[in-house]
Order: C-alpha cells, then sequence, then structure tokens
C-alpha cells in the first residue's frame, strides 16, 4: 500500500515530464527535419546549422534521459537494486546536460564571430579558425562532456576498493572531481557564453548607433533590433536557468 501511494506521488511528476518531452521532442524534430530536408535540397550548409542541429539532437535525448529518469525512480523505488540503474541513468542525463551547454556556448561564440563587426587581428583570427572547424569543435565538446562524466564513474569505483584508512582521501578526491565537473562542464563554458553574447550585443548595437547617425533610409534597421532582443532575451533566461 506504501509502494502505490509512493508511485502515485511520482505519477504527477511523470506526467510533467513526459508532457515537456513531447513538446521538446516536437520542436527539436522540427527544427531537426527543416535543416535535413534544405541539405538534402542542396542548400549549403552552415556552422551554424551544423550547431543547432547537434544542439537539438542533444536536447531530445536530454529530455528522454529525464524522463526515463523519473520513471525509474518510481518504479525502483523501494528496490536495493536500483542504485546502478539510476547512476547510469543519471550519468547519461548528465552528459548531454553538459553537451547542451557546452554547444550553446559554442553557438553563442560562432554567431558573435560571423555577426560582430570587430576587426582586430585576434578577432579575424579567431573567426577563421573557429567557423571553419565548427564540426571538430562539435566533437571535442561531445568528448569533453563524455570525459567529464565518466571520469568520477571510475574515481567511485577505485572508492570500492580502499580501505576504511583511506576514506578521507577518498572524499578529498571526490570534491576536487565535484569541482572539476562543474568548472569543466558549466563554469568555463557559461563564460565563453557571457563574453560573447556581450560582445555580440555591444558589436550590433554600436552598429545600429552609426546607421541612425548616418539617416540612411534605405536600411531597415529592425532586423538589428530582433536580433538584439534575441540575444538578451536568450542571455536573460540562461542567466536564470543556471542559477536555478
Amino acid at each position: 500500500m506504501a509502494e502505490s501511494k509512493s508511485f502515485i506521488q511520482y505519477l504527477d511528476q511523470i506526467v510533467v515530464a513526459l508532457i515537456n518531452i513531447i513538446a521538446g521532442l516536437v520542436i527539436h524534430s522540427f527544427i531537426i527535419g527543416v535543416n535535413v530536408i534544405d541539405w538534402w535540397k542542396g542548400r549549403s550548409v552552415t556552422p551554424v546549422d551544423h550547431i543547432v542541429t547537434s544542439l537539438g539532437i542533444s536536447r531530445m535525448c536530454t529530455h528522454c534521459a529525464a524522463a526515463l529518469y523519473l520513471f525509474a525512480d518510481a518504479v525502483f523505488l523501494s528496490s536495493r537494486d536500483s542504485y546502478v540503474t539510476m547512476n547510469i541513468i543519471g550519468t547519461v542525463y548528465a552528459l548531454f546536460m553538459f553537451v547542451n551547454v557546452g554547444l550553446t556556448s559554442l553557438l553563442s561564440v560562432v554567431l558573435c564571430l560571423k555577426i560582430s563587426n570587430f576587426h582586430s587581428r585576434l578577432f579575424l583570427y579567431l573567426r577563421g579558425m573557429i567557423v571553419h572547424r565548427t564540426v571538430y569543435f562539435i566533437g571535442a565538446t561531445v568528448l569533453l562532456s563524455a570525459a567529464n562524466c565518466f571520469i568520477p564513474l571510475f574515481a567511485i569505483t577505485e572508492d570500492g576498493t580502499y580501505n576504511k584508512t583511506m576514506a578521507t582521501l577518498s572524499r578529498d578526491c571526490s570534491n576536487i572531481l565535484s569541482i572539476y565537473n562543474v568548472a569543466v562542464g558549466f563554469f568555463i563554458p557559461a563564460i565563453f557564453y557571457y563574453i560573447s553574447s556581450v560582445l555580440l550585443f555591444t558589436s550590433l548595437y554600436h552598429h545600429t548607433a552609426k546607421m541612425k547617425m548616418s539617416r540612411n533610409l534605405s536600411i531597415n534597421l529592425e532586423t538589428y533590433y530582433s536580433v538584439m532582443k534575441s540575444v538578451f532575451v536568450n542571455f536573460i533566461y540562461n542567466t536564470i536557468q543556471n542559477n536555478d
């Protein structure tokens, strides 16, 4: 009776997760489908298309892993054998979360390099290096995220072989690994995201200000304003999401 009540308590969370996963699958599958259809029609593939498609696939996998975790947590609520299963699902979820953060940061950097009108040598060098090697950076993001997830698993396995006299050392290693995971998985990508977003918004602001001062009526500034609003809204959304 207690198990059935516990399962019912998790039922509302499972329903919410299923609604989120269905909405996420529909939105991201639409974006991916549009890009794939355009590629089949012979349209040139841009670096932004690569990142957006990869980010859409990763977010779809994140929704699936989150729903699976809630379902498994409800089913194996009182099972002693659920530890390994929940760890595996949690690791897969963390992997795609790290990939999402990394790809979001990469997308922001690429957009900043392509749209901003800075003309310094460093900026032009980064534009040529990163924009034309986007596929390699996507692969590096996935590999780095996988390493960031699997290193703690090896540490946990090794901790099981230690005796009690090594308990303190094991806790210290776990704390170091936690700091490493947060730094590599979230903090460093967040720095690149915020810097590139601020630079992009600043560049667009100064560019629109110059065009307004020139009073060239043939230039439509609505497109620039739309991009600036999009950058600002995404900046606020990602800031709130990271704080949560």
